[in-house]
């Protein structure tokens, strides 16, 4: 009983899922409406993404859940999609 509460606590991670496509849309959306060079454009691009992966990996780290896109899950699940649009508007506004 031990060894399956030691499992569990360590390596079982419940499913939560975000909405990708709800993330990018309110990117562009922010991001669409601004006058940007191209070379702005490109980096805001490139930071988005790697803020993207990373809040991501640090979300399912921190809360302990595996994150997929929501339409491959069925069930209902926890939404994370809120807390990681708000995790990526910070870390791209550098607060």
């Amino acid at each position: 009983m031990i060894f399956t509460v030691a499992n569990n606590y360590w390596y079982s991670r419940p499913i939560a899922v975000v909405k990708l496509d709800e993330i990018i849309a309110s990117h562009l959306k922010e991001y669409g409406d601004k006058e940007l060079t191209d070379d702005e454009r490109k980096l805001a691009s490139e930071s988005f993404a790697q803020s993207l992966d990373s809040v991501m990996k640090q979300m399912g780290d921190e809360q302990r859940v595996t994150l997929l896109v929501a339409p491959a899950v069925v069930t209902d699940v926890p939404d994370y999609t809120e807390f990681v649009k708000a995790e990526i508007r910070r870390t791209m506004n550098g607060k």
